[in-house]
């Protein structure tokens, strides 16, 4: 019996292609986690409750958007333009042209609302918000979801993965450099340059109209250069296919079903630790210009050099993480990033004086974004493992993981803010204690929680309703099996 070549490996074209897929989303999102709550408390005025509220029903929306989408984008219904174009594609295109139509007017003044109350701005943010958070979330899942669907091999899932986040650190370099940018080339010469006031409006809504072109534009070259082929096991019964004799976990189901997710234990134990690495991340985002602004009273651009720091050393460690992965497990790796992110932390708490403030301020911006970069690409390649030959269910199990996520980052955000509202009026701790012990903290229990993990090898089914302790089935020989754990597979193999 003959043994047939492998699916070919994407090319380089393609999987660039791929990787700006995801662009506008990024930017985006650098745009909303680190200057809505700049934008409304400081430049437009909003009391923290409100700023917070808008935070909350962003997340809240995408929430709820996200595992919708997934399981449209998980189901075999295709009609229309659907079958020739991809059902996930489509949905990608949809997205993307929602976030395109809504997200600059949220950081746009409107003509003759400068005396509206805060009550009725937060009322007209809301729905562009709405329309903002679900167009992002349809090119989330759908981009998330074409990883496993464009390629079986486990090895180029990975580096897709990684790819993907790298181009996300190079968006968010991009916007941070927009931002420093603008502020620099429109600042008058006299004048306060330590707070941020209403005179900031127009800059950031040039800001916005930039990075929303841009990335549109990456938008299109990914619709161009990506065509939707779902890659599906071969059947043994095929003459040509030669069975391989060992593999990482015995195969019982091509694809679970909603409900056989809910059974396995360790599509829970992603989830927290998924939950946790997006807290992390979005947390040291959304509060590390507050905590410049309001604890360190550091210059206006600041706030974008920090963030700036931040996403080059991420981006720096993203390269070499294929590499450590080859030396190290990605569960160590887990481990090496959140001791980073906690050793931040720490330095917060005892950094004071003008030497930190000026120069040490930025080692913590290399911790920060280093830890960051690591815990987020390392969780997303459990999710990969944890899926393993389950292709057409993927974007429901990404779907459910965001659900948690986004659940968590508004409800965290909103508390923090309406803390800041009722107990801080014009101090200057609150933000350093949310950055030291509210990010140091979930970078512990992240910690808890892969340690939980260390004995498991994802992929292997826990719940005998999956089939878990049973002979694997006999007829199927899957291209995704491989003759050891994926963790332990290297990101591109040759």
């Amino acid at each position: 019996m003959s043994k047939i070549e492998p699916p070919p490996r994407l090319t380089w074209c393609q999987r660039i292609c791929y990787g700006v897929g995801h662009s506008l989303n990024d930017l985006c999102a650098s745009m909303w986690f680190s200057y809505l709550i700049v934008y409304l408390q400081l430049v437009l005025g909003f009391d923290s409750n409100y700023a917070g509220l808008v935070l909350l029903i962003g997340q809240v929306a995408d929430a709820l958007a996200t595992p919708l989408l997934g399981y449209e984008a998980s189901s075999n219904k295709e009609t229309g333009i659907c079958k020739r174009y991809g059902k996930r594609k489509f949905l990608h295109l949809i997205g993307t042209i929602c976030v395109v139509l809504s997200f600059p007017f949220i950081f746009s003044v409107c003509p003759g609302c400068e005396s509206a109350s805060q009550f009725a701005l937060t009322t007209m943010l809301i729905p562009l918000v709405i329309i903002f958070q679900v167009g992002w979330a349809a090119v989330q899942v759908s981009h998330l979801s074409l990883i496993p669907a464009i390629t079986p091999h486990e090895s180029e899932r990975d580096f897709l993965n990684v790819l993907r986040y790298a181009v996300n650190i190079i968006s968010d370099i991009g916007t941070y450099a927009i931002v420093w940018c603008v502020f620099d080339l429109t600042r008058k010469p006299t004048g306060n340059h330590h707070t941020i006031t209403g005179d900031y409006a127009n800059k950031f809504m040039e800001i916005t109209l930039i990075i929303v072109g841009v990335g549109t534009f990456f938008s299109i070259i990914f619709h161009i250069g990506v065509k939707e082929v779902v890659s599906k096991p071969l059947s043994s019964t095929d003459s040509s296919i030669e069975s391989e004799s060992s593999t990482s976990f015995p195969l019982f189901s091509d694809n679970l079903s909603w409900k056989g997710w809910l059974k396995e234990s360790h599509f829970y134990q992603v989830g927290i630790l998924y939950m946790c690495t997006r807290l992390f991340q979005n947390m040291s985002l959304v509060f590390m210009p507050l905590y410049l602004q309001e604890s360190l009273k550091a210059n206006d651009d600041f706030i974008a050099k920090i963030p700036l720091v931040m996403n080059v050393s991420g981006f720096v460690v993203s390269c070499t993480l294929p590499q450590l992965f080859k030396v190290f497990s990605k569960k160590v790796t887990f481990l090496g990033g959140a001791s980073c992110g906690i050793g931040a932390c720490v330095w917060i708490t005892m950094g004071h004086g003008t030497a930190y403030c000026t120069q040490g301020v930025y080692g913590v911006g290399v911790l920060m974004g280093a830890a960051s970069s690591t815990l987020v690409i390392c969780a997303l390649s459990f999710i990969h493992d944890l899926i393993g030959t389950s292709v057409e269910s993927a974007a429901f199990v990404y779907g459910a993981m965001s659900f948690w996520d986004k659940i968590a980052n508004g409800i965290v955000g909103m508390i923090i803010q309406h803390t800041h509202a009722v107990i801080c009026i014009n101090c200057d701790w609150f933000y350093k204690n949310v950055m030291s012990y509210g990010v140091g903290g979930v970078g512990i229990v992240a910690s808890i929680v892969i340690v939980t993990l260390l004995p498991a090898n994802l992929g292997e089914r826990q719940s005998a309703f999956n089939g878990a302790g049973l002979t694997p089935k006999a007829d199927v020989t899957d291209i995704h099996r491989h003759p050891e754990p994926n963790e332990k597979q290297p990101l591109l193999q040759k």
